[in-house]
């Protein structure tokens, strides 16, 4: 199986690559992208660094380049709800612009409420850029399906309540977007997992543990695929 695996850091998966013994060789023409050898996997691992716009770019060139069988992105989040704990994993299965747009007369209004952008057109799927090609993979990774926002920059405790009540939202990102979007349009089949980090609701954080749990979870998963 040819696999594409999306992190913002290598650092953050040195326990995994570590696990397997991969040995990462850089691409000639994308430094950002490393390739190896897990099990019976032909494996790539993109290293997006910090942001939408590096996440967008680098995802696009790749899939420009070639398809994959999987493309999984797993990064860290904060939680909306209570009862999501720090290092709880979530199954992204829709994900929308969370601080996109302007406050006009007090009232904030993104790019859909603006009418600069429609929920018809492509890559929308049935109303929203919802993941519907991950189906088999939820039959052996029991994530709960959430829906999450893409921020420009994480909210704190008073201030995510709106994106909250507004889109209905599980979890916020820095960079979902990124990979969701190019991955539509690309009709390249993909799986969006997000380590809660922090929960906003509750104030309790931890990277320690979350990046714990981001290892487990890329280790589990390979080894079911």
């Amino acid at each position: 199986m040819k696999l594409l695996i999306t992190v913002a850091s290598l650092e953050d998966i040195l326990p995994f690559t570590t696990h397997f013994k991969a040995e990462l060789q850089p691409d000639i023409a994308f430094k950002f992208l490393h390739s190896t050898k897990i099990m019976h996997h032909e494996v790539d691992i993109v290293g997006t660094a910090v942001g939408i716009y590096q996440t967008t770019y680098k995802i696009t060139k790749v899939l420009s380049r070639q398809k994959y069988h999987l493309a999984l992105k797993i990064g860290l989040g904060n939680a909306y709800k209570q009862e999501t704990a720090v290092g709880t994993i979530l199954n992204i299965i829709n994900e929308k612009p969370g601080d996109f747009g302007m406050m006009i007369n007090g009232e904030w209004k993104d790019h859909y409420d603006l009418g600069l952008k429609k929920t018809v057109d492509e890559p929308h799927v049935k109303g929203g850029l919802v993941n519907f090609t991950n189906a088999y993979m939820n039959v052996f990774l029991p994530f709960k399906k959430v829906l999450g926002v893409t921020v420009n920059h994480y909210a704190d405790k008073q201030t995510y309540t709106l994106k909250k009540e507004k889109y209905k939202a599980d979890c916020e990102t820095g960079d979902g977007l990124g990979f969701v979007y190019p991955c539509l349009f690309e009709k390249q089949q993909f799986y969006q997992l997000c380590v809660i980090e922090r929960n906003l609701a509750t104030g309790e954080e931890n990277t320690h543990l979350a990046l714990e749990k981001m290892n487990a979870a890329l280790i589990d998963t390979l080894n079911k695929l």
